[in-house]
């Protein structure tokens, strides 16, 4: 965005869950953000470690839950006053900590992240009809990860690593038709997420991808299935996914801190078909 809408109405969202969310605590292991149009409902501390993080799409539009953490000593009036200053760059002392990718109204997702202790905050940055990125319509909350011993969590084995690089996917082995557990590795320069979508039949990523344009007529050609948001280099996530019969592709929308675009318009798409 050019204009400092961005970081207004973000900080008015911030200032409002201050004001309004219950003083809630999650359990370890475990927390749901539920998604409006526009804004989140969840627990406003989180215990550390590995944690089941699921985003409920309540909503009526594509909805995700992008985690960031914020560095020691800054708040999300910090972070809101940084977007506004430079509203196309995210603040270096902000971490992309992943969370669940984005899921149609009514259907939910979960991402099984590693959470480190420290102010944090829930964005949804898929864009609407308009162009316009959800957390400037209010989608934005903040909560804390408070330093936990240990939770009671097992980390799953997976049996599908996708490596994201620049820029490009990596897999280990096909998927095939059934339930998979997959891992998303980060072996980038810079943040990555993958977008799983079962595409409609015919349908290319790039045809789903030009269905969040700016203007768009119509529903997107296919079925965003989860995955998981943006995480930093070096860092992982887990999420299981049930595979039908059919096309699918791989997709990164995160812009590139150098130039802006997004990473699929430098070939970051992996198109696969589940027999």
């Amino acid at each position: 965005m050019k204009t400092h809408l961005f970081a207004s109405l973000c900080l008015a969202a911030l200032a409002a869950a201050n004001l309004t969310g219950q003083a809630q605590a999650a359990q370890p292991g475990q927390f749901t953000m539920t998604a409006t149009d526009y804004g989140f409902v969840g627990p406003e501390q989180v215990p550390s470690g590995l944690t089941a993080v699921e985003v409920l799409n309540q909503g009526a539009e594509v909805h995700h839950a992008q985690l960031v953490r914020l560095a020691p000593g800054k708040t999300p009036a910090d972070f809101a006053a940084a977007m506004k200053a430079d509203p196309e760059h995210p603040p270096t002392w902000v971490s992309f900590v992943g969370g669940p990718n984005a899921v149609v109204p009514g259907d939910r997702a979960t991402a099984l992240m590693e959470l480190q202790p420290g102010q944090h905050l829930v964005l949804c940055l898929v864009p609407n009809k308009a162009g316009v990125a959800h957390v400037a319509l209010g989608m934005a909350k903040p909560f804390l990860v408070t330093q936990t011993a240990a939770t009671h969590l097992v980390e799953p084995k997976p049996d599908v690593v996708i490596t994201a690089r620049d820029f490009q996917f990596v897999l280990s082995t096909p998927i095939t038709a059934g339930s998979h557990t997959i891992q998303l590795v980060n072996e980038g320069s810079q943040a990555h997420e993958v977008v799983l979508v079962k595409l409609a039949p015919a349908a290319k990523a790039k045809d789903f991808i030009a269905a969040f344009e700016p203007g768009a007529d119509g529903p997107p050609p296919g079925r965003p299935l989860g995955g998981i948001v943006g995480i930093e280099r070096g860092t992982r996530g887990i999420f299981t996914a049930m595979f039908d019969p059919g096309p699918y592709a791989l997709i990164c929308f995160f812009p590139d801190t150098k130039t802006g675009a997004p990473h699929f318009a430098q070939g970051m798409t992996w198109e696969f078909d589940v027999h």
